[in-house]
């Protein structure tokens, strides 16, 4: 056989073997293709599952916060009101309900307090200023003791008078507190938060109210269905009131309906604030995450197209350089998104210090490492002084001014290794890594200043200048649990307290930790 009639048959058999190097190339393309978007999909999902469980584990943890807030208001509130009621009931022998509902009438905020009273002998009612003993009360005093959350009982012959700030009252406070604070978080235009009340835990028609709406406070107060359908015919309301009663959280997905009719994914996160019945979600939208997977897409096609209509030698070098690019530009585009998201789970809403789960990580880490011979970092506590009087004094959003102005302030003592971590409220843990026990103190002088640099001017001209408590310590080796390094700084901002505030203790290498030193005993304000 001559070379002319071999060479038929040798192209013939190249351009074979092209075209199944096209196809497997297109094949195991279009595979590699599915797989990646696929993962690609998978990793934002994860992410941002992460990021919103966080963001909702932060605000019950503020609600629980602003619950003892409101709480230590309260006592102290109830405690004079005590004194007062029962000076004027001795002095001027008037009827204890008079006196009641005499002084409450004159205080401020008067609509926080309730009152009732009765005969003792038989369980008449005389007053019942929020209608808390019903239309027939069976004397059960213990059943209406349990609605106040401060109270006092002032009895005189067979008159029985209670008073007090409710349960209901102090639910009212907190729920406006949480409120304005949600509406205040500054959330990527994709995500937003909501809150429910549930009413009925079995479902149906109204089991729920919105009480919280950021984004169209329209819509607060709105009455809920577990009958409610998404753009798939799915009820998603049911599907998550199920799951809370089962585990007290949801995490699941429905669809919202666009402006062309066509459905949104949407990642949603629920926690049952089981006291109050409320139903805290975060949901994010999953679109643009879709939009990118499908840009991807987009684009490997168009490489594969080109790819089939040049020689399989080209095709294959041209198919490494596209995969290449590929790979980078969807690496860019999950490195961009993960560093974003992940920004957002280790930063406070509010201050911008670090929050306080990725702080707990980051201390359980050193931690081990400790135990495993390495130095252990220095840890700060702060209390910012008298921040309650401020609170109350002035109001929250100029507290949050304040919190903002401190953590700005330290950010320029501490070091890119260092960690500042808003524990909650106004209280703040510093780690300090590879800090030696000696320039501790030099550290504590730095802090001191940079909290008396913090001053907020009111329009009325007023100054407000901040100080704060301090203790620092160390990790000992008798430590079974990070916790224990948090409670030997805790004795030294106790210290500081006591002392006078304004001021900062260092807790000696291996100081025993003494449990009698509480500084959550001392009143913040």
């Amino acid at each position: 056989m001559t070379k002319n009639t071999r060479r038929p048959k040798t192209i013939a058999i190249a351009i074979i073997m092209m075209v199944l190097t096209i196809l497997l190339l297109h094949t195991a393309l279009a595979r590699i293709q599915t797989l990646y978007s696929h993962q690609l999909y998978t990793s934002a999902f994860e992410i941002r599952t992460h990021f919103i469980e966080n963001t909702i584990k932060n605000i019950v943890t503020d609600i629980d916060a602003e619950r003892e807030i409101y709480k230590e208001e309260f006592a102290a509130q109830m405690k004079s009101a005590s004194d007062h009621v029962n000076d004027l009931v001795e002095e001027t022998g008037e009827h204890p309900e008079w006196v009641v509902r005499n002084y409450i009438a004159g205080r401020e905020n008067a609509s926080k307090w309730s009152y009732l009273a009765f005969d003792i002998k038989t369980n008449q009612v005389i007053a019942d200023s929020d209608g808390l003993l019903g239309d027939a009360w069976d004397g059960n005093v213990n059943e209406i003791v349990s609605c106040f959350v401060e109270r006092d009982i002032v009895v005189v012959g067979d008159t029985a008078v209670i008073y007090g700030i409710t349960n209901t009252t102090l639910k009212d406070f907190v729920q406006r507190a949480i409120t304005k604070k949600v509406k205040l978080c500054d959330y990527n235009a994709s995500s937003a938060v909501w809150i429910h009340e549930i009413r009925n835990f079995d479902g149906g028609k109204n089991y729920a109210s919105c009480i919280v709406d950021p984004l169209d406070p329209s819509e607060e107060k709105r009455l809920l269905s577990t009958e409610t359908v998404d753009v798939d015919g799915v009820r998603y309301l049911e599907k998550e009131l199920k799951s809370l009663n089962e585990s007290g959280t949801a995490l699941y997905t429905y669809k919202e309906k666009d402006k062309d009719g066509s459905g949104t994914p949407i990642l949603v996160y629920s926690e049952l604030y089981k006291d109050y019945n409320w139903v805290i979600s975060m949901g994010s939208d999953m679109g643009d995450v879709s939009v990118s997977v499908e840009t991807a897409q987009e684009k490997i096609d168009q490489f594969m197209i080109r790819f089939e209509i040049l020689l399989s030698l080209l095709f294959i070098l041209l198919i490494g350089v596209m995969a290449i690019m590929m790979i980078r530009t969807d690496r860019a585009y999950a490195k961009q998104t993960t560093q974003f998201l992940w920004k957002k789970v280790q930063r406070d809403a509010l201050t911008n210090a670090t929050s306080r789960q990725f702080g707990e990580e980051k201390l359980k880490e050193y931690f081990e490492a400790f135990k495993k011979g390495k130095p252990s970092p220095a840890i700060m506590i702060l209390d910012v002084d008298y921040f309650k009087d401020i609170n109350d004094t002035y109001g929250h959003d100029v507290g949050d001014i304040i919190l903002k102005r401190v953590v700005t302030s330290l950010y320029r003592t501490i070091r890119k290794s260092d960690y500042l971590i808003r524990w909650g409220g106004d209280e703040f843990v510093g780690v300090y890594l590879g800090l030696a026990h000696e320039n501790i103190g030099v550290v504590a002088e730095k802090v001191m200043e940079s909290v008396h640099m913090v001053n907020v001017i009111l329009d009325d001209g007023h100054e407000i200048n901040v100080t704060a408590s301090i203790g620092f310590a160390e990790f000992a080796e008798g430590d079974t649990d990070y916790t224990d390094g948090l409670k030997r700084a805790d004795n030294m901002l106790y210290d500081s307290k006591i002392g006078g505030r304004d001021q900062y203790h260092i807790a000696v290498k291996n100081a025993a930790i003494d449990h009698e030193k509480n500084s959550d005993s001392i009143s913040r304000s």
